[in-house]
């Protein structure tokens, strides 16, 4: 098992001044981002609130072309409008609780890049992203964007595994703004 370094939450140590919360669109990562700002809130952190969406890819099958399909426009917006009402839910929380928040929607094919990417070019010190908690076969098949960001960045990542609770009050924060957990 490999070892990384540890980096104490001390008043002298290292200051996180910005920090990135991605999000999937899931309850899970609703309640780690949840989470996420009230730590902010305790250090004093700004926020940049995170999602990726998928670069459009026109389906061919061996039938055909399906007839009813969003062009890339059509597509582009529609998932900008569904990732701005996730970060929006972000954004509502971290405001009540004082905390300044930023948003970021970037289209890219490796999530676990495009938190990384985002993290450097936002120069946020410190990543917090939920995390499932599957081991084993699971993660082996359905992999996992948190383990993969881990392996592509040295910055510091903190990793939350919601309680059930907890998931639950994302979920009804997120149908209580429209959006589908």
């Amino acid at each position: 098992m490999a070892t990384g370094k540890v980096v104490a939450f001390q008043r002298s140590g290292p200051r996180f001044e910005s920090i990135l919360v991605p999000i999937d669109g899931s309850a899970l990562s609703m309640a780690a981002a949840l989470k996420a700002v009230e730590f902010a809130r305790r250090l004093g952190a700004d926020i940049v609130a995170f999602h990726c969406i998928p670069p459009y890819q026109y389906p061919i099958y061996l039938g055909g072309i399906p007839f009813e399909y969003p062009s890339e426009a059509d597509y582009d917006r529609q998932c900008r409008a569904i990732a701005q009402h996730y970060l929006d839910v972000v954004a509502g929380a971290a405001s009540a609780q004082g905390v300044a928040a930023g948003a970021r929607i970037d289209f890219h094919g490796n999530p676990a890049q495009a938190i990384v990417d985002a993290a450097r070019s936002e120069k946020c010190g410190l990543v917090c992203m939920g995390s499932h908690g599957r081991g084993g076969w699971s993660s082996a098949f359905l992999g996992s964007v948190t383990m993969k960001t881990l392996t592509l960045t040295h910055l510091p990542i903190l990793v939350d595994r919601p309680t059930a609770g907890e998931i639950s009050h994302a979920q009804a924060l997120m149908e209580q703004s429209a959006v589908e957990p």
